[in-house]
């Protein structure tokens, strides 16, 4: 590679030097754009090529007032519902020839702060937002982000106005709730993981994020519906840590009036199910009766096959991409939320006790 000066790369200059024509026609030969003859502008594309010329796109789409990529802050990467969530967001973006910058919070909100900060600085035209929280996120408001758009994913958030793509949560629960009421199930219990607990406890924790209140309150709701009395014990609150998981689970299995029929609020949630229910000699789908939420790629293969409520992840992702891209080329449009609908997927582990 020849470089215009010692340890710095070739310039347009240069490569508008050694081809013999001006700054002009080099940079619209290089762009592909405006009038330049065949043969001159092969000639600029042989010098360019001679001299290892590298375009400068970030300062080509600054002066364009755009640079085509889109930040996308995650919650948590290590859950499959936010991996796939993330593959498909890049994916989509790609097809608009959109690139994305993504930062992963650990569902920190000092986290999530900086990197809302730096995908500012990075100039990006929009973001996707998995928020750790509903509480304290000023910092996503239009005045904070500069006029920047953005789209919540996975959570809504009406007070500051912004634009969301969320599943029906509260209708995925009743669902569920449904499908085992129709089994015979009346004791149904749900334990729920929310990242803002350190251990667990059957008290309903303050500032949960809108997908958990929403499956909570889908509970409560299916069970009021279909008359059935809910025992205190049967609803367990815990962090995200395999301990505090675990200990949940224990908690509600030792209740004095235990449920036979457990909905396990998120995969990693399931997961401690099934780890204690293993623990203990119980089997699901006849001990104990488990559905889960998140299609996690485990949950068909185990035996019994695990029945989850399954959310339209890369729908969901499609969606809060085209969302941000409308916001972004009308930036007057008024922000719009848009929610989708679950799917049960029953496989095996729910027991039939309506014929026992």
């Amino acid at each position: 590679m020849t470089q215009s000066a010692k340890g710095a790369l070739p310039t347009i200059t240069d490569v508008a030097n050694h081809a013999g024509v001006s700054r002009a026609t080099t940079s619209r030969a290089l762009s592909n754009y405006g009038v330049v003859n065949a043969a001159t502008r092969a000639r600029v594309l042989e010098s360019a090529a001679e001299l290892g010329y590298v375009p400068n796109v970030l300062a080509r789409s600054m002066r364009a007032g755009s640079t085509h990529t889109l930040g996308l802050i995650i919650a948590e990467v290590g859950l499959s519902v936010f991996d796939l969530a993330m593959r498909s967001v890049i994916e989509s973006a790609r097809l608009e020839d959109y690139q994305v910058l993504v930062t992963n919070t650990n569902e920190d909100l000092r986290a999530e702060r900086t990197s809302v900060r730096v995908m500012l600085e990075k100039q990006v035209d929009g973001l996707i937002v998995v928020p750790s929280s509903v509480d304290e996120l000023e910092f996503l408001s239009k005045a904070d982000l500069k006029g920047k758009p953005v789209t919540l994913l996975d959570r809504s958030l009406d007070s500051l106005g912004i634009a969301s793509v969320t599943a029906d949560n509260l209708q995925g629960t009743r669902d569920a709730v449904e499908h085992m009421q129709a089994l015979g199930h009346t004791k149904i219990g749900l334990i729920v993981v929310t990242a803002n607990l350190s251990g667990e406890t059957g008290e309903r924790p303050a500032g949960l994020i809108t997908t958990i209140h929403d499956r909570v309150e889908g509970y409560y709701r299916a069970m009021a519906d279909a008359g059935i009395d809910i025992d205190p014990a049967w609803v367990r609150y815990c962090g995200d840590a395999d301990e505090s998981a675990t200990q949940a689970v224990n908690t509600i299995l030792d209740a004095e009036n235990p449920p036979t029929a457990l909905i396990a609020s998120n995969a990693n949630m399931s997961l401690a199910v099934l780890r204690v229910a293993k623990k203990r000699g119980l089997v699901i789908g006849d001990d104990l009766s488990l559905v889960g939420f998140d299609d996690a790629p485990w949950a068909a293969v185990l035996t019994p096959a695990l029945t989850v409520v399954d959310l339209p992840i890369e729908q969901m992702a499609k969606a809060a991409v085209d969302n941000l891209l409308a916001q972004i080329r009308n930036p007057d449009a008024e922000p719009t939320s848009v929610v989708l609908p679950t799917r049960l997927l029953i496989r095996d582990s729910v027991r039939d006790l309506s014929t026992a």
